[in-house]
Order: C-alpha cells, then sequence, then structure tokens
C-alpha cells in the first residue's frame, strides 16, 4: 500500500502557487446524452480499459465503494479532436472522484504513483498513464473556495478546449458528457480562456502554443495577448523553449517557431 506520499507533498500550498488573472468566458454547460459525441467517447474509453487492466481495476473498486468519477478535459478533447480532424488522439487520462478521500485514494492505487504539482497522484506507466484526484482537492476549487461540485470543476478548466467532463457509465446511470465549450472550441478551431484564474501562467503558455501545434488550433485575441505579454519577457520565453523541447519535435520545432510571430505582433 503507497503510503510513502505524505499529506505536504500531494497537497501543496496553494498559496505560494503564481495564479494571473484573465478573461475567463465559463460558458453554461449542457449536459449530452445519446448523441454522436458520446457514443465516440463511449466507444473509444472501453477501448481504453481494454488496454489496461490497472485502470479498469481502479474505476471498478471506485465504483464498488460507490465513488463516482468523471474523465476530465484532456483525453475527451484529443477524442473528439481526432475524430472530427484526424489530429492525435488522447495519450493519457484524467480521473476527479467524488465521496472519497485522498487516503483512501492512495490505497486503491498501484504503488508507481506520484504526486502531481495541482494537488493530485499520477501513474506514468504505460499503455495508458493517468492523473486521479479527489474533486474536493481541484486546485481551483480549493483556492477560491468554490462549492464542490462538478459544475465548479467545469469552471476551473483553463481553456474552453478543455472544458468539459465525460461520465462513463455509473451505477446504473447513463453515460454522458457536460460541456461548457470544449465541442463549439473544436468545431470553431480557436483556443479561448475559460477560467478566469489562470495558475502557473508561463507553463500555460507553453501549453498553449503545443495546443495549437497538435490540434491545428488558433487563438482568440484575449489569449494571443496574454502570451506577448508572458513571451515578451526573455527569462519566460527561455522557460518557454525549455518546456516544448519535451514535446515531440515536429510539435517542439512549430510551436518555437510561433513564438517570433507572437511577440513581433504577426500572429
Amino acid at each position: 500500500m503507497p503510503r510513502e506520499i505524505e499529506p505536504s507533498v500531494w497537497r501543496p500550498d496553494i498559496g505560494r502557487i503564481e495564479v494571473q488573472l484573465v478573461a475567463g468566458t465559463n460558458a453554461p454547460p449542457v449536459l449530452l446524452e445519446r448523441t454522436p459525441e458520446v457514443e465516440w467517447a463511449d466507444h473509444a474509453f472501453t477501448s481504453v480499459l481494454a488496454a489496461s487492466q490497472r485502470l479498469a481495476d481502479l474505476l471498478a473498486t471506485l465504483e464498488a465503494v460507490g465513488a463516482r468519477y468523471c474523465v476530465f478535459g484532456g483525453w475527451l478533447r484529443d477524442m473528439l479532436a481526432a475524430h472530427a480532424y484526424g489530429t492525435p488522439g488522447p495519450r493519457d487520462v484524467d480521473v476527479v472522484v467524488v465521496d472519497i478521500g485522498i487516503d483512501a485514494l492512495i490505497a486503491a492505487l498501484p504503488a508507481d504513483i506520484r504526486p502531481t504539482m495541482f494537488g493530485g497522484v499520477q501513474s506514468a506507466a504505460e499503455p495508458v498513464p493517468f492523473d486521479i484526484w479527489p474533486l474536493h482537492e481541484t486546485f481551483l476549487i480549493r483556492k477560491l473556495s468554490m462549492p464542490v461540485s462538478f459544475g465548479s470543476l467545469l469552471q476551473t478548466a483553463d481553456f474552453n478546449i478543455n472544458a468539459a467532463l465525460y461520465f462513463p457509465a455509473q451505477a446504473g446511470l447513463a453515460s454522458a458528457i457536460l460541456d461548457a465549450g470544449m465541442l463549439n472550441a473544436i468545431r470553431r478551431k480557436c483556443i479561448s480562456f475559460n477560467a478566469s484564474h489562470l495558475p502557473f501562467p508561463i507553463m500555460q503558455c507553453s501549453r498553449l502554443l503545443a495546443y495549437s501545434v497538435k490540434l491545428n488550433l488558433d487563438f482568440d485575441a484575449a489569449v494571443i495577448a496574454f502570451m506577448r505579454e508572458i513571451l515578451r519577457n526573455s527569462s519566460n520565453q527561455a522557460q518557454i523553449i525549455e518546456g516544448l523541447r519535451r514535446y515531440q519535435p515536429r510539435v517542439a520545432d512549430k510551436a518555437i517557431a510561433a513564438i517570433l510571430s507572437i511577440v513581433g505582433g504577426g500572429y
């Protein structure tokens, strides 16, 4: 049982994490059931569980104790974009669990987990790496003292392309997607802010550049202005380039090339 993760490690001091205010939209969520998008997600998630017995066993354990969960953001985004445009499909899964504490969650996890900067835990093991955390430990829910709900979780999504939750069928409930802008963002192929509070702004700038290349997306004016402000600082720019070098060369090279255009006002 992996008890070596102390609370001070998996639950970071939120007062020490840099957060920047941005022009978030927080679109009202829409519940989708029995739509093509839900059917695509069901098919893709069934394949994920068939590929990863460890994740399938973990989710079965959560269901057995009545802890409902959702898949948050990136997995659903990449799956839908791949279906629509043939872009690279998802590699990992972010799972958020309600009605469970961190000790019980850690007890159900494999021994290779490690803490993440946002207060969850992560397994990097193939074939399906995953991050998982209790809903009430979500960084912005804690920092802003938001109600502990899936609606609040959607409001914490940094960008519109991440603002959706997928609920696999659980405890007799049908599968569903709770969408707060992701589907429209993928259709429009444009990234905008969802949350009004953006933690780790320098890291987020690196992620935005990578998203744009991987998914062939543009940025709205507010996002471009944010990135230009961050990138005009040479120290920030060096950190962002270093972060981008961790991506595949195809993504890294195109993302780094876009920096000059953004800083120079040509984007």
